[in-house]
């Protein structure tokens, strides 16, 4: 089963054109011959419903089409003070599924830190939740090879506002914050200096 996390804001989707386009290419992949649901449709009475502030929506689908109807909640983002690098072998996660096991098997391993930075082939990826992004004094450099291609970090790199490189584990002393971000999180909400990045590598 495939999910897409949606933004409510104020009764009113947020980047919904990223989350369609996300949805095709997912069901291109594993349906190719299923009708693409229309998420603006699904969407535009039952939204109107889920209140004021920030909420977070999940619409499932899967071979049959859309699961159920959307789900709605509260979001209150998570406060993240310190973060923790971890092996993450061979971990693959290139559509957001809700099969989230092999990324909470890895957050296991965080030790005392709130959360993990997964690395893979030497490389920083992503949290367990959130695309990254990391500040070098000048600028915002996200990983070029995220884990999942997340619906802000391609607005954010579209707007300009991040660059993509490859960013090796080995070189994170390089930097001096690290941001996490994904469709219900902006970016600066949630910052960690590097001096409380730890390596369990």
């Amino acid at each position: 089963m495939f999910v897409e996390t949606i933004r409510i804001e104020d009764g009113r989707p947020v980047n919904i054109e990223a989350h369609q386009q996300r949805m095709k290419r997912t069901m291109a992949r594993f349906f190719p011959d299923m009708e693409i649901p229309s998420l603006q449709a699904l969407l535009a009475d039952s939204c109107l419903q889920a209140g004021a502030g920030r909420v977070k929506c999940r619409v499932l689908y899967g071979a049959d089409g859309i699961d159920g109807q959307p789900e709605y909640m509260p979001y209150t983002v998570r406060r993240i003070n310190s973060l923790a690098l971890v092996d993450g072998g061979g971990i693959s996660y290139n559509y957001k599924s809700t099969d989230r096991s092999a990324l909470g098997h890895l957050r296991q391993h965080r030790g005392e830190a709130d959360e993990i930075v997964i690395v893979k082939d030497g490389l920083l990826t992503d949290t367990s939740y959130t695309n990254i992004a990391l500040f070098d004094g000048c600028r915002w450099v996200t990983p070029a090879r995220p884990l999942l291609y997340g619906t802000m970090r391609e607005r954010l790199l579209a707007e300009g506002r991040f660059v993509s490189a490859g960013i090796k584990a080995s070189d994170i002393s390089d930097y001096q914050k690290i941001m996490l971000f994904n469709a219900m999180i902006d970016p600066g909400e949630v910052v960690v200096d590097i001096s409380d990045v730890i390596s369990r590598i």
